[in-house]
């Protein structure tokens, strides 16, 4: 039996096979020269997009072998907890240092090394009807849908986070999200963010104003609320001293991290080097430092700066999910109806007065101002001003006596977003603070003169917006044209490096369709449906534990949750964070509210204690109609295909 290449097979879904050797075979590494880019060409701009995304591509869909670096050796950071795990296994060659002698099953699945590829967790993209049965209701027999790169997954592929295993056995269960549209996601929080931290900034001008005074400010970007902010200026110590008491909805770092269940990352580029460690123990250079062997595994530089800029551009650049318009009149009448109550505009349907139903959290569009998500750049370990450079990083490399390579436990316990030391580290905040540096002085005159508080917003607000100014910069690319360019002061150059508007070759199947627009620069509407804040879901949902985020000093707590985006979640089955809601019906019940006692039998829990408990309550209280109306909304919000993917039978 003759079985394709890994390689073939994937490439060939993405379209992208001219740019791999066709022979490759399951065996090839998966990082060699021909798809490795090094960071300093990219912010040079010899590199175009499309070479870079299909590095990225590649990244995230062959699997990493362990002449890559993938897996820990024998003293690993995670050997301890693969001992626990098979303690019967058979005898091992590789000892540790201290004699002991650890399995030599290389898998540990119950705190990462779970798998050899992104593409094994995030592939699935839901069923498909032929179409010549799609118009029937119901509709006619389904099967899944040809997968495709940048799915979901199903339970087989539920990951598990627990540093403490084996006791307890389980902490945080998480179920793969589908990752298309991240780069809109990513550029609405960034948005959101500077915008905040602009506000935080006023409120600190008018404190030091009114030494020893508290002042108080709400806190509010495209039209979310995240409730009060408080300040006082301590004359005696010269400093601002913040209350975030009263705020709702964020962090007190006023970071919004629009990535994974619980919101713990603030960018792709971290989330994606985190979880490559994690799941793979492929260590980027940038979580454990250039010539460094953290995981013990005779590897050193196993993902370049690079390496992991092209797996977070090919993530940000996913298409879109679409919404999906029934063949059948009365399916598509019950969407129609379905969508007004999930807004709650259907003044028919006995909503509470005033209520906006799902879409009080599950906002159903957002403005995002400036339609370009920026790819920043890798930093040095440590130093996060310092952006890192690939000179003199080659391959991974085994070999031994190589110079300057040290074997430092720079993270001892690696785990789904390894946090940095703090909010002040992070991109986007030191993106956003190099803009407010520029009208501090101004504003601070303004506010001394008495100006009023609008008009030095207004400064603050088109300072947060200022994209010439950076202070890590990045890789800025259009969402609607996918035109990019390295720095402020460079060209936009089109997909295959020419002028925006001269001739580029057709978009890649991974990154077509954009969002609808008519001026590539102008706001763009993103129905994403979230308002991207966390909420308290209640006694049901909760975690056992705290999550860490991306800053040591943050963690959300267990009863804590991201709003997740809806776009694409008829086809992104099971539901909600660890995979336990089987179908929507499920995942709604599970929010909260009081379960009527008719539902006893089918669903056993009571749920209520949730900041969703009138909303769901509501949702009882619909007709049997009502609420099939709702789930066909749902059913609507689809996954894309690629193009020309057909029924795999």
């Amino acid at each position: 039996m003759k079985i394709a290449p890994i390689a073939t097979r994937s490439i060939i879904a993405l379209g992208i096979l001219s740019a791999f050797t066709p022979d490759a075979g399951a065996q090839q590494a998966n990082i060699t020269s021909s798809v490795t880019i090094p960071q300093q060409d990219v912010m040079s701009g010899s590199v175009t997009l499309r070479r870079i995304v299909e590095s990225g591509a590649h990244f995230f869909s062959y699997p990493y072998f362990p002449q890559d670096g993938w897996g820990e050796g024998a003293d690993g950071p995670r050997a301890w907890q693969r001992k626990a795990l098979y303690p019967n296994s058979p005898f091992s060659p590789y000892a540790t240092a201290d004699g002991s002698v650890p399995p030599p099953i290389p898998f540990l699945r119950l705190n990462g090394i779970d798998s050899q590829s992104c593409y094994e967790c995030h592939t699935s993209i839901g069923a498909t009807v032929q179409p010549d049965l799609a118009g029937a209701n119901p509709p006619g027999p389904a099967t899944r849908t040809q997968p495709a790169i940048g799915g979901a997954a199903g339970i087989a592929n539920t990951a598990f986070i627990n540093g403490q295993f084996p006791n307890p056995l389980t902490q945080l269960v998480r179920n793969p999200p589908h990752v298309f549209g991240t780069g809109y996601t990513q550029a609405l929080a960034n948005e959101i963010t500077g915008q905040l931290l602009g506000q935080q900034a006023l409120l600190a001008d008018h404190a030091r104003y009114t030494p020893d005074k508290p002042v108080t400010l709400p806190l509010a970007a495209k039209n979310l609320s995240f409730g009060w902010l408080g300040a006082t200026y301590d004359s005696k110590t010269k400093t601002v001293v913040y209350d975030y008491s009263r705020l709702t909805g964020i962090a007190q770092d006023l970071v919004v991290r629009p990535f994974q269940w619980k919101g713990i990352a603030s960018s792709v580029r971290h989330f994606a080097a985190a979880a490559t460690q994690f799941h793979f123990s492929m260590e980027a250079v940038e979580v454990v430092g250039v010539n460094n062997d953290n995981d013990g595994d005779g590897v050193i530089n196993e993902l370049s700066y690079g390496n992991i800029g092209a797996l977070t551009s090919f993530v940000a650049l996913t298409r879109p999910p679409t919404v999906e318009t029934p063949a059948d009149s009365t399916r598509k009448a019950q969407a129609t109806r379905g969508a007004a109550i999930f807004a709650g505009t259907a003044t028919d349907a006995g909503l509470p007065a005033g209520s906006a139903m799902c879409a009080s959290c599950h906002q159903p569009v957002q403005q995002l101002d400036r339609p370009v998500v920026t790819i920043e750049w890798g930093t040095v370990l440590d130093h996060p001003d310092q952006v890192g450079s690939d000179a003199g990083i080659t391959l991974p490399s085994r070999l031994q006596g190589r110079a300057g390579e040290t074997r430092k436990r720079t993270v001892a316990a690696p785990t789904l977003v390894n946090p940095l030391p703090s909010t002040e580290h992070l991109p986007v905040v030191r993106e956003v603070r190099a803009r407010l540096a520029k009208v501090s002085a101004q504003a601070d005159d303004a506010t001394r003169r008495g100006e009023p508080a609008a008009a030095v917003a207004a400064l603050y607000d088109k300072a947060v917006a200022d994209a010439d100014t950076t202070a890590v910069g990045g890789l800025e690319i259009n969402l609607n044209t996918l035109a990019s360019r390295p720095t402020p002061s460079t060209a936009w150059r089109n997909l295959d490096g020419g002028t925006p508007g001269g001739t580029a070759g057709a978009l890649p199947a991974y990154a077509r369709d954009r969002l609808p627009y008519t001026d590539p620069n102008a706001p763009l509407a993103v129905p994403l449906l979230s308002d991207l804040r966390l909420h308290d879901m209640g006694p049901c949902l909760a975690d056992i534990a705290p999550q860490a985020t991306d800053v040591a000093t943050i963690a959300v707590p267990p009863q804590q949750f991201l709003t997740r985006p809806l776009w694409g979640v008829a086809d992104s089955w099971p539901y909600l964070h660890d995979g336990r809601a089987l179908d929507l019906a499920q995942a709604i019940r599970f929010h909260g509210g009081t379960r009527p006692a008719s539902l006893a039998a089918e669903f056993p829990y009571q749920c209520a204690g949730s900041e969703a408990d009138p909303v769901i309550d509501a949702f009882y209280a619909l007709s049997a109609g009502d609420q099939e109306a709702l789930l066909v909304y749902l059913t609507t919000l689809r996954l894309p295909p690629l193009p020309g993917a057909v029924v795999p039978f």
